[in-house]
């Protein structure tokens, strides 16, 4: 009954013939053999010396009645070598894989937040990438086992939070996690950074806030041109922009929110209500049943590395059961909002573990920051972008951030009309001012839901619905509370170095 869903959407590349599960597709790349699942979009088109392979889908704000095919030679025709194709890919947005071939180089890389995952081997192997490191490992020859890496393991073992990895290795030896904003050289089997390349322009807020009204809504229609859409609406900042972007394709969006296990009086169920009610347009509270087929889950906790049984009834009685028909839209703005905070004058190591959710160090994830550090803060600070939102963006959201979306492609494809390297590049060139985390909403997505959907602010935005969170909300605007967080960082980094001062003794 579930044949089909055996990773579905994924992908294998190989140097040499595997043979892949059944059904899939198989596509000759001169030296290369690419497998695909059958339900996976697969678009190739060659000019001359220059070919590329588009895995998945993308879309054009500028000219959203363009396909996947029209794109992919657009982004062709415009490329002039390994620099011209990735400027030509930044005005798209999409969940994608791009293959580029010419007559020097042959690389992969992927939409602006990696939700198109790839995963690849660093050693001669004869699988060269592929979606999941699970599935690398299934078809490897020779094959590859564990890490050796008794700093690797005991993260892994002990101190693996949810399934926030840090840094671009994996559980297996000789293979590593393609994170955003790198490419990787086939040929070499190494990844490389390609944005940012230049420095952020500084925008004032007016023109930032038309531009990126213009790119949501052009997004959306894109991709609603071309699918059915069915979008996340809860009491917060990023899905209230997306609302509002989405005000003349209002009849062709299925509007919803999962009860997983919020409760009905959670505000991300009252406040939608109230506002669709308002507006005249339906939205659909999934209360999620707790039935599950036993075959299905068997499946879909072997299809991901990362996979988890926390969402596995939502996956499948709503996402598989119900609107399998239709993709969903969700939503990444923080890289626009600061979510990590303003880069602090001083910065170690610590700081970025402390940011990625690891108070207590330990020394893989120590290990991984120091490299993090020592690669990402001189770009950051060449290009005139906070070195903690790059930060927040390829590991926060390159790891654990492209999680769900893998998980769920069992059932449905995930859109997000946010990523996209041109939008983020308008976001950080936004005073710092009008993108403060914690103000709800912020300036800048303040005046971006004004512009489109003004009526939308007639609700709160992620209103406190606990005297604790009351409390904290009024610490918030008075500043109390950056000032007790960052006491509480000083306390726990103290700490850190009295730990670290004993075991040095």
């Amino acid at each position: 009954m579930y044949e089909n869903l055996q990773y579905r959407r994924q992908f294998i590349l190989a140097a040499a013939p595997v043979t892949p599960p059944a059904g899939w597709n198989e596509l000759k790349l001169n030296d290369y053999f690419l497998y695909t699942h059958p339900d996976l979009a697969v678009t190739e088109v060659t000019c001359r010396e220059k070919s590329l392979v588009l895995l998945g889908h993308i879309f054009d704000s500028a000219e959203p009645e363009k396909k996947n095919v029209d794109i992919v030679k657009d982004i062709l025709t415009r490329t002039d070598g390994m620099g011209g194709f990735f400027a030509s890919l930044k005005p798209y947005a999409g969940n994608y894989a791009l293959l580029y071939k010419d007559d020097r180089e042959v690389l992969i890389a992927q939409d602006a937040l990696a939700l198109k995952q790839i995963y690849y081997c660093t050693v001669d192997n004869r699988v060269v990438c592929g979606s999941q490191p699970n599935l690398i490992v299934n078809f490897a020859h020779p094959q590859i086992g564990r890490t050796k890496d008794r700093d690797l393991l005991d993260f892994y073992g002990n101190r693996l939070k949810e399934t926030r990895w840090v840094g671009d290795e994996t559980l297996y030896e000789g293979v590593k996690h393609l994170l955003p904003n790198h490419y990787l050289d086939i040929g070499r089997r190494v990844a490389k950074r390609y944005w940012p390349n230049e420095p952020v322009r500084r925008l004032d807020l007016d023109e930032a806030v038309s531009r990126s009204c213009q790119y949501l809504q052009g997004i959306l229609k894109a991709m609603a041109l071309r699918h059915s859409l069915m979008m996340a609406v809860t009491a917060g900042t990023d899905s209230r922009v997306l609302l509002a972007a989405s005000r003349d394709i209002r009849d062709k969006t299925y509007y919803f929110i999962n009860n997983h296990t919020l409760g009905h009086s959670h505000p991300d169920i009252v406040v939608p209500k109230k506002l669709f009610d308002r507006i005249g347009v339906p939205f659909h509270v999934h209360d999620v049943p707790k039935d599950m087929d036993d075959e299905f889950r068997r499946i879909h906790l072997s299809n991901t590395f990362f996979v988890t049984e926390r969402l596995l009834t939502t996956i499948y009685n709503i996402y598989f059961k119900r609107h399998g028909d239709k993709v969903n839209v969700t939503g990444t703005g923080e890289i626009g909002r600061m979510r990590f905070g303003k880069e602090p004058k001083q910065l170690n190591s610590y700081l970025a573990a402390y940011k990625l959710g690891y108070a207590d160090g330990g020394r893989y994830v120590i290990r991984q920051c120091d490299k993090i550090l020592d690669e990402m803060l001189p770009v950051a600070r060449k290009n005139g972008i906070n070195m903690l939102t790059l930060l927040y963006w390829e590991q926060l959201n390159g790891n654990w951030g492209t999680v769900v979306n893998a998980e769920t492609e069992i059932a449905v494809e995930v859109f997000d009309p946010y990523a996209s390297h041109l939008l983020y590049e308008i976001f950080l060139g936004v005073d710092e001012k009008y993108v403060k985390y914690n103000e709800e909403p912020c300036v800048f997505f303040r005046d971006m839901i004004a512009r489109m959907w003004p009526e939308l602010l007639e609700w709160p935005i992620n209103p406190a619905d606990t005297i604790r969170g009351k409390i904290a909300g009024f610490l918030g605007k008075t500043g109390v509370m950056g000032v007790m967080k960052e006491l509480k960082y000083q306390m726990k980094y103290a700490g850190y170095l009295y730990r670290e001062r004993l075991q040095g003794s």
